[in-house]
């Protein structure tokens, strides 16, 4: 993390989002034409990550292979929900749940993408010039999560969707709930080891949404607390990042 290469690829990511911001400021294209080009980026997308870390792994008695995608890659991530949400958004009736739904992703996929493009899980250990820019993931991983910055950054600069005070409290609420859900999935993936009917360890465990462990290997939660008081910094950093992408809207519903 924070290599040099890293650094390029945050340059690359800029340089991107500066001419899409531009160029949308400037044509403001409907929202359904931008959703559009963002289901084309999902397949895309999707397609590569596959592709990339799909592999044949034999029977344990050899005599059968089995294509097989390793649970950490399943779409239960955040940014990787948005793939759902974002086809639901292009093609749903217009109506409160899809304006819901945009109301929870203008700050879903800012803050979430920009998260992962600032600690990318894609790079492990030492970073090289071929694992930067040699394989195929590390393309889908910044310019996908690139993508969701611009999408979320388009839905109130649209002026389709009226974002009010109270999306800011349906929007915790989904972000609460996907937590609670991602314990339940870390815990049903994790490959826990038994002695005598006794949990000893658990020698894997998945980490969606970030809720079994952080993102950054130099920080090691040993005791209960320290989970507990992670996931406590967890929700304040999340309700509190809403919270200023909806500052403009609280001003607003004030002067009204």
């Amino acid at each position: 993390m924070y290599s040099f290469f890293h650094f390029v690829w945050l340059a690359i990511c800029a340089l991107l989002m500066a001419a899409a911001f531009l160029y949308l400021r400037r044509k403001r294209p409907p929202l359904k034409s931008v959703l559009s080009l963002a289901c084309a980026g999902c397949v895309l997308s999707e397609v590569t990550k596959i592709l990339s870390v799909i592999e044949l792994v034999p029977s344990a008695d050899g005599s059968a292979y089995y294509p097989y995608l390793e649970l950490q890659h399943l779409p239960f991530h955040l940014c990787s929900m948005q793939i759902l949400f974002i086809f639901y958004a292009r093609f749903a009736r217009n109506g409160p749940v899809k304006e819901t739904l945009l109301a929870f992703m203008y700050p879903s996929c800012l803050i979430g993408a920009l998260l992962a493009i600032l600690i990318p899980t894609t790079f492990s250990g030492t970073v090289d010039a071929r694992e930067a820019f040699a394989r195929p993931l590390t393309y889908q991983y910044f310019l996908y999560h690139t993508m969701l910055i611009i999408f979320g950054a388009y839905i109130p600069m649209s002026r389709e969707i009226e974002l009010r005070p109270r999306h800011y409290l349906s929007t915790m609420c989904i972000i609460v709930g996907a937590a609670f859900v991602s314990f339940y999935l870390n815990s049903a993936f994790a490959v826990p080891v038994y002695s005598s009917g006794t949990l000893l360890s658990v020698e894997y465990t998945t980490n969606f949404l970030f809720t079994a462990a952080p993102p950054i290997d130099s920080i090691k939660l040993t005791e209960l607390w320290h989970w507990f008081a992670y996931i406590g910094v967890l929700g304040v950093l999340a309700f509190g990042l809403v919270a200023l992408l909806y500052i403009p809207v609280f001003r607003r519903a004030g002067r009204k």
